[in-house]
């Protein structure tokens, strides 16, 4: 028999010329995919680099910066599934964090909260201008610059009295809604501007307490320094009844009767009524002033 002899062809190692690339086998791409994925989760979650080291904020005005600091600190505290820090740039919940702010400080109208990498938080914050306190049925609101409404309980005494606002009584006790407009631009407007063109004009100084019978009226109820009232009207125009009032104080009641005034009215146009302390209505020490502005005549009862 003859012997078959087999022989085995032995395998050549691949001979790599330059510019060839290098076959490397799958499992390669798997382990490093895989520790890249394990040192990245590592980085994110675990470890110091994307803790939050540095709170920035702006847009303060009457609000300290503390209290907001200690605030997102609280947020910043414990861990997620009692083992992932809450103190990280990525895990952060911005938007519960600027509820919590808003819930907390009424002051403040918006906040924004954005990540800077890898570890600073920046908080710029609004806060509300006050310009105006409205009470009607013994509730009181403040109103901000859109003329919005929200409730003064949200603040301190201490707080509103800084702040040094007008203060508008409405009689008729008509609800005022929280964030709406409960006084009409124009006699919204009326309100803030009358105390300085009043100066301007006459050189009195009127008390910060206004009252009005229904703020839908345009009527204005205010006392002076010198002790006496003057009713006022928003459809009579601010500048006109400074100028009103100017005229009849000039030209028919003088500085020197001023201080026996009980009031001034000046509701009607081109027509001012006014009577003196301790006098009945329309008796000869009262009067009515048909006012041209540029002078008047008084007409006694």
């Amino acid at each position: 028999m003859q012997k078959v002899i087999i022989q085995q062809k032995k395998r050549k190692k691949p001979i790599i010329t330059k510019g060839e690339k290098i076959a490397w086998d799958p499992w390669v791409y798997r382990v490093t995919a895989l520790l890249f994925l394990a040192t990245a989760f590592f980085v994110l979650f675990f470890s110091s680099y994307l803790s939050i080291t540095s709170i920035k904020i702006s847009g303060l005005e009457k609000l300290s910066e503390a209290p907001i600091q200690t605030t997102i600190e609280e947020c910043l505290g414990g861990k997620y599934f009692k083992w992932i820090n809450k103190n990280n740039l990525i895990l952060i919940n911005t938007k519960e964090v600027e509820k919590k702010i808003l819930d907390k400080f009424k002051r403040i109208e918006s906040v924004q909260i954005n990540r800077v990498f890898p570890d600073t938080l920046e908080v710029s914050i609004k806060e509300r201008k006050l310009l105006l306190l409205v009470c009607s049925a013994n509730i009181c609101y403040t109103l901000n610059e859109a003329g919005n409404s929200y409730p003064a309980d949200n603040f301190t005494k201490d707080e509103l009295a800084k702040e040094n606002l007008i203060t508008l009584n409405d009689l008729s006790g008509i609800a005022i809604v929280p964030g709406e407009k409960p006084l009409e631009p124009d006699f919204q407007t009326f309100i803030l501007e009358l105390a300085p063109i009043i100066y301007d004009e006459t050189g009195l100084s009127l008390k910060n307490i206004y009252t009005t019978p229904n703020r839908m009226s345009g009527d204005l109820d205010v006392e002076t320094d010198g002790n006496f009232k003057i009713y006022f009207n928003e459809s009579v125009g601010l500048k006109k009844s400074a100028l009103m009032l100017r005229a009849v104080l000039n030209n028919e009641i003088g500085s020197d009767h001023q201080k026996d005034l009980e009031y001034i009215d000046l509701r009607l146009d081109n027509k001012v009524f006014y009577k003196f302390k301790g006098d009945a209505q329309n008796t000869e020490n009262s009067g009515v002033a048909n006012s041209n502005i540029a002078g008047s005549s008084q007409e006694k009862n």
